[in-house]
C-alpha cells in the first residue's frame, strides 16, 4: 500500500473526481489536497509535513503554475524526487508541456486528463 498521495489542481470539478478515485483504488492510506500550489508549497516547508510518495500536479494554474512549483520544491525541499514521484496530470495537449516534462527530473510522467483509476494504479505498481 502506497502511504501518502497528494494532488495539487485548481478545478473543483476535477478535486471531486480524483478524490473518488483515489477513494475507490483504496490503496492509499492518506491524501491531501491542495487547490493552489502556493499553498502547497506553504505546507510543505513545514518540515514535519512527511512528503506524499506521489503528486499529482497541475500545471495551469493560478498564482504559481505547476512548472514554479517544482522550481520552488528543489529550492525548499532538496532531494525531494528521491522520495516523491510527480505525475503531472493536465489538460494540456500541448507538446511544447510534454516536451519540458520529459526534461525535469522529478516528473516522472505526463498524463493528460481525465486520470482513470487503472491509469492510478499502474502509477502505483511502478513506484512499488
Amino acid at each position: 500500500m502506497v502511504n501518502h498521495i497528494c494532488t495539487i489542481d485548481d478545478d473543483p470539478i476535477y478535486q471531486l473526481i480524483i478524490k473518488k478515485i483515489i477513494n475507490r483504488a483504496g490503496i492509499f492510506q492518506e491524501h491531501t489536497h491542495f487547490s493552489s500550489a502556493v499553498d502547497a508549497i506553504e505546507k510543505f516547508k513545514d518540515r514535519e509535513f512527511r512528503l506524499p510518495n506521489i503528486i499529482l500536479l497541475d500545471i495551469n494554474m493560478p498564482q504559481m503554475d505547476g512548472w514554479e512549483f517544482i522550481e520552488k520544491m528543489r529550492e525548499i525541499r532538496p532531494g525531494f524526487s528521491k522520495h516523491t514521484k510527480v505525475y503531472i496530470v493536465s489538460s494540456s495537449i500541448s507538446e511544447v508541456d510534454r516536451e519540458k516534462a520529459e526534461l525535469i527530473e522529478e516528473v516522472s510522467a505526463y498524463i493528460t486528463k481525465p486520470l482513470h483509476r487503472e491509469k492510478l494504479m499502474t502509477m502505483v505498481k511502478v513506484e512499488e
